[in-house]
């Protein structure tokens, strides 16, 4: 994969990308809403799915995120998550950053 290839998205609450495996990975530095959740699931889903289009299989996501904003979350991301798992194929790895 080139550099032109390497989808990046960065704000202050949240990093994602997609790595030349074409394994997603996001990373939530501070609080998001629910609504903003869901989007970025969209819109990562959708470029793996896209990046992976001659290699169709389950999608891969790595979420990153700090204890305490694990903690904080709402039982509808929390759930929005195990969705996601169940029932849309997709390989989905949390991993708690210690803070």
């Amino acid at each position: 994969m080139n550099d032109i290839d390497i989808f990046v998205r960065k704000s202050a609450n949240y990093r994602i990308w997609v790595d030349e495996t074409g394994v997603g990975h996001i990373r939530i530095l501070k609080r998001i809403n629910f609504a903003k959740l869901v989007a970025i699931f969209e819109e990562l889903h959708g470029e793996i799915k896209k990046r992976t289009s001659d290699n169709p299989g389950k999608v891969h996501l790595v979420f990153y995120i700090s204890k305490s904003l694990y903690d904080e979350m709402s039982i509808n991301s929390k759930e929005f998550l195990g969705f996601c798992q169940s029932c849309m194929g997709i390989k989905f790895e949390l991993v708690l950053i210690k803070m």
